[in-house]
């Protein structure tokens, strides 16, 4: 069993070798990656192989190299919502944070301005930039974790504002069309989706449960409603809120369950009511000042974290009735 891992980890090994030395790819290449560097839990085992593109075209190469070999993959953001396994990912982990660029374009529409943003813009960089240029429609994003394309994919939802509101079309890469059709070019599987309000709910989007990589994002905005200076005081509001409620006071993926308005409280406040404050598992911790976060006071596993989400599940559920769905994701 020993020798077919060893040969298993040794096959990814040269395909990472064969994507750094491949003649168009720009980038990094690292090797026994430690993950939990790249997730705001600060938890994880190691990748095989963690690839960091440079550009599209790098990312397209990596991608296509682990689907023609058949080997496991997985395309990483901010990691602000994810938990890695403590056994790491014996594949392939590629970054998408290399689309780092906003642009914007001439206000139309009576002021409406669009943004052209790469999935891997941090989210709380959007909303700087925003305000910066007088554009309305990101200061409920101010200070939170993760990327652009993170925001799309789970539909953020800060201060009663879905980050869909914002979305005019998102850049996506439909894997489905690769695996279909193994020598199709990467390049031709990209496409454009528009968006229509109504495939979208709360922390849903159409991009779940699909094979579909999101890779820029057009948003719009209003220029003209506030000034820069109005609107960077209003980011900073934001920011000092999220401090005051503890978000960064430990390391954490922050909400950990979604908020269902059937149970006619916030997760949070039934958590805290079941006096679920302070509970522990290893190093995992049910946070003292927000009972829908759970902290890594130091030393916590993934296995912790998933055994704190499902004892707070349980004990949900066993006194209430409610069944708790996580919004953070576990990768294995």
């Amino acid at each position: 069993m020993n020798d077919i891992i060893v040969v298993i980890m040794d096959n990814i090994r040269e395909i990472g070798e064969n994507i750094n030395n491949y003649e168009g790819f720009d980038g990094s290449v690292f090797y026994d990656e430690l993950l939990s560097i790249h997730s705001s839990m600060r938890v994880g085992g190691r990748a095989s192989v963690y690839v960091e593109p440079d550009n599209e075209s790098s990312f397209l190469c990596a991608i296509q190299q682990a689907l023609n070999n058949n080997v496991p993959y997985y395309i990483l953001g901010g990691g602000s919502n994810l938990v890695f396994a403590d056994e790491g990912f014996k594949g392939i982990v590629i970054s998408t944070l290399a689309f780092n660029k906003i642009q914007s374009g001439e206000p139309v529409d009576e002021g409406k301005v669009v943004l052209t943003c790469g999935a891997g813009v941090k989210t709380s960089t959007l909303a700087e930039y925003a305000a910066e240029q007088g554009i309305t429609g990101f200061t409920n994003f101010a200070g939170l974790p993760g990327t652009v394309g993170g925001a799309c994919y789970m539909n953020a939802r800060c201060y009663e504002t879905d980050f869909s509101e914002a979305i005019e079309s998102v850049t996506y890469l439909d894997l489905s069309e690769l695996k279909n059709n193994s020598g199709k070019d990467a390049q031709g599987a990209i496409k454009v989706y528009h968006n229509k309000k109504e495939d979208w709910s709360y922390k849903a989007s159409p991009f779940m449960n699909k094979d579909w990589v999101i890779i820029g994002v057009n948003v719009h905005g209003e220029k003209g409603v506030k000034t820069p200076n109005e609107l960077e005081m209003l980011n900073e509001f934001k920011v000092q809120d999220r401090k005051s409620k503890g978000h960064f006071k430990a390391p954490s993926c922050g909400s950990v369950f979604k908020n269902n308005r059937s149970f006619g409280k916030p997760s949070g406040q039934i958590i805290d009511e079941l006096g679920l404050k302070g509970a522990m598992v290893g190093g995992a911790k049910v946070s003292d000042w927000h009972a829908n976060i759970i902290i890594n006071t130091g030393n916590a596993t993934a296995k912790d974290v998933k055994a704190l989400v499902r004892y707070v599940q349980f004990e949900v559920e066993e006194k209430t009735g409610f069944c708790l769905e996580p919004e953070i994701i576990f990768v294995n």
